[in-house]
């Protein structure tokens, strides 16, 4: 099996197309571009895929192997924590994910710096695994990143009422309770699924209506005040489920961003993406999430 090209990396099934050694061509490819485009810091990270973490570890030695100054996020990290230490370490990024994929897959989103995705056109491969490696530093900037999160926030939003998320057990798990506290807000928060899971409860990690019949569940039997929320397994994207059971569409979502904005920028891709360029250059659903507790509790 080979590997996929995707938009911003590549994609393959775990120990097919995506395995150690091709794993470590991809490293040693990327770090080869950053070299050339003199890019001398890069960030590793991963989600809760099978191996995720192992991979990650190869690919930051690898990359430090190279003689880049390389930083591996510590655990499992949602995407916008990525792109969050990308542009306060003015870095590049390698971040194993396989997104809205079924847990077999794997693969990898590049940047050559903070909110540049790069194509897989601009990678050339060597033939053979690279055999060196070196060393990378451990990073923990999730605080950092939820303190953010808040600021761009701003004050407390809503009432009271009742907020449960779905992660899937994907990364995002563990972040909104964070920023929750940080925020002083009133609603009760549910978060379902939390822990990191490999096959994320036996779903694709993709927060359609058929992967979400825990939360469709209780969005039916709920009373407003109340909103559902879920995201994807790298947790860039969300979902949102009304009292009843109904999903809100990604247009609709739109909607209630832009008023709860009151005319600051977001932007949208029209499959649960939503990006603010005042706050991060990756698309952030907790932040989406916090906005819209203004106008749906």
């Amino acid at each position: 099996m080979e590997l996929y090209s995707t938009q911003d990396g590549f994609l393959g099934e775990i120990a097919k197309g995506f395995t150690f050694a091709q794993l470590a061509r991809l490293a040693a490819g990327f770090g080869a571009r950053l070299e050339a485009e003199g890019v001398r810091r890069v960030v590793v990270a991963h989600d809760t895929r099978f191996l995720a973490k192992e991979m990650a570890e190869e690919a930051a030695g690898i990359l430090g192997g190279m003689g880049l100054e390389t930083f591996l996020l510590k655990g499992p990290s949602p995407l916008p924590l990525f792109g969050f230490a990308l542009e306060e370490l003015e870095a590049a990024g390698f971040y194993l994910t396989a997104s809205r994929k079924p847990p077999r897959y794997q693969g990898v989103k590049l940047r050559l710096g903070p909110g540049k995705p790069l194509s897989p056109e601009g990678i050339l491969l060597p033939p053979e695994a690279p055999q060196g490696r070196g060393s990378f530093q451990v990073l923990d900037r999730k605080k950092a990143y939820l303190e953010h999160l808040a600021q761009s926030a701003g004050g407390a939003q809503g009432k009271g009422g009742v907020v449960y998320l779905d992660t899937l057990g994907g990364a995002g798990g563990g972040v909104l309770p964070g920023v929750w506290k940080l925020l002083g807000l009133e609603a009760e928060l549910r978060e379902l699924h939390p822990l990191p899971h490999p096959l994320f409860y036996g779903v694709d990690p993709d927060p359609k209506p058929e992967n979400l019949p825990t939360l469709l569940a209780l969005m039916r039997a709920v009373e407003p005040p109340a909103v559902g929320l879920a995201l994807d397994g790298d947790a860039d994207r969300l979902a949102v489920v009304l009292p009843g059971g109904e999903p809100l569409s990604p247009e609709g979502v739109l909607e209630k961003l832009g008023q709860a904005l009151e005319g600051r920028e977001v932007q949208a891709d029209g499959e649960g993406g939503y990006l603010f360029p005042w706050h991060l250059p990756e698309r952030d659903p907790f932040l989406a999430a916090l906005l819209l507790l203004r106008v749906l509790l």
